[in-house]
């Protein structure tokens, strides 16, 4: 399994989820839907930690030029949202009307959840802070440590971020599989693998064209600043993009794509890796 890479054990996870849901009996999707429950919640608990114990450290390591780095990153962070949601708005404006028309009229559609099976149970796990708390919190933590110099707090922060980087390696990403598995076999369950695709086909294709027109430009434009071949690039963040096509959820990607993106790109330099994380 060591070998068996996280990308083949997602795809495989949807192929056997979809199987599983056309097969198995409703209480066995009810036990994965409980699972799915359970994780969901406990990423959700993870994530404001995830953040503050990456960037705060990674800030609080690079010292001397810290705040120039987070503004420029922060700035490109924006541009690129910017332009994704300008290229989405004017595709979802002129492209969605004509591919939604079935027989001269626009088709409306039910919410796919409401045929999923939900869970036997749940445990809340409420997190600490939303995201943008922690965001903010880790931001201040790590230029406070700066201009201070705290080696202790900056030891404190990096012990804290290798206690995530366990829970990420031990829990999070050999769970996601899983996880991923039972979403897709609940879908498939209530026959809305079948109905989504058959209904949203042409807005599906559209969103993935759309992503990869989207992800091209940003690391071909990452490939030439740093000099590496963009489709190795992308090569290595695919366990990240399948992660979040089979989840529709950027808390499950996130762990993703740290390690992804410590595996591939920044190998070398860890500070500026949990920073740009």
């Amino acid at each position: 399994m060591k070998h068996f890479g996280l990308l083949p054990r997602i795809i495989l996870a949807i192929i056997i989820g979809i199987l599983i849901g056309k097969v198995a009996p409703d209480w066995a999707v009810k036990v994965l839907a409980t699972f799915n429950g359970l994780f969901g919640n406990f990423l959700g608990f993870i994530i404001p930690l995830i953040i503050i114990g990456f960037i705060a450290p990674g800030i609080a390591q690079l010292g001397k030029g810290a705040g120039k780095l987070l503004g420029i990153t922060a700035g490109f962070a924006y541009l690129s949202t910017i332009i994704a949601g300008l290229l989405a708005f004017f595709a979802a404006s002129i492209i969605y009307p004509s591919i939604l028309q079935v027989d001269g009229v626009l088709a409306t559609f039910e919410n796919p959840e409401e045929g999923l099976l939900s869970s036997f149970f749940t445990v809340e796990m409420p997190a600490i802070m939303g995201v943008m708390s922690a965001l903010v919190l880790a931001f201040l933590l790590g230029l406070g440590v700066t201009v201070i110099k705290g080696d202790t707090l900056t030891k404190v922060l990096v012990e804290f971020r290798g206690i995530i980087e366990k829970v990420i390696t031990a829990i999070i990403i050999p769970l996601l599989p899983i996880h991923i598995l039972g979403i897709f076999a609940n879908m498939s369950q209530a026959g809305q693998v079948e109905t989504i695709m058959s209904v949203f086909a042409k807005v599906f294709i559209l969103v993935i064209v759309l992503h990869l027109v989207m992800l091209s430009l940003q690391y071909t434009g990452s490939g030439i600043l740093n000099k590496r071949n963009p489709l190795l690039m992308i090569k290595g963040m695919l366990p990240a993009y399948f992660t979040a096509l089979g989840t529709q959820s950027s808390a499950s990607t996130i762990p993703v794509t740290l390690r992804q993106t410590k595996k591939w790109v920044y190998e070398k330099e860890p500070p500026i890796l949990q920073f740009h994380y």
